[in-house]
């Protein structure tokens, strides 16, 4: 397991990615598998999971999607988050399956798919970032 996965566990990766409760649960060399849970202070006003969350939900996986696909010594400093609404989120668990789609010397980019309990599509986040050495 990698740095970035061992601080994930402890909790102590960051407070964004304590605050959502992310976890691993699987990965294989393509895909990268995490539980997450949405507390009551990520709510909208509806009572749903609000869109920004879910975004940055989404970028926390991501990111330490390609932290792990750079073996802990690149970071992703973000250019791009584009994120896709495909139905609401009620409050509580969630999934997120993410996809590298490139680890490049000047560019990276992954896809972030977020799915309810029920497995439906709730969202999807195309993630592009430069890659920046660790400091």
């Amino acid at each position: 397991m990698s740095n970035v996965f061992t601080k994930l566990a402890d909790f102590t990766l960051s407070p964004s990615t304590t605050f959502f409760s992310l976890t691993l649960t699987s990965k294989t060399a393509e895909t990268v598998n995490f539980d997450l849970h949405f507390p009551e202070a990520s709510a909208n006003p509806m009572g749903l999971v609000q869109g920004g969350m879910i975004t940055a939900a989404l970028d926390d996986a991501t990111s330490v999607a390609m932290i792990d696909g750079y073996h802990d010594e690149k970071a992703p400093l973000s250019t791009g988050l584009h994120t896709l609404f495909h139905r609401p989120l009620p409050l509580g668990p969630a999934h997120i399956v993410v996809n590298i789609i490139k680890l490049g010397r000047r560019s990276a980019t992954s896809e972030g798919r977020l799915f309810n309990t029920n497995r439906q599509l709730v969202a999807t986040l195309l993630h592009s970032a430069q890659p920046v050495d660790k400091s």
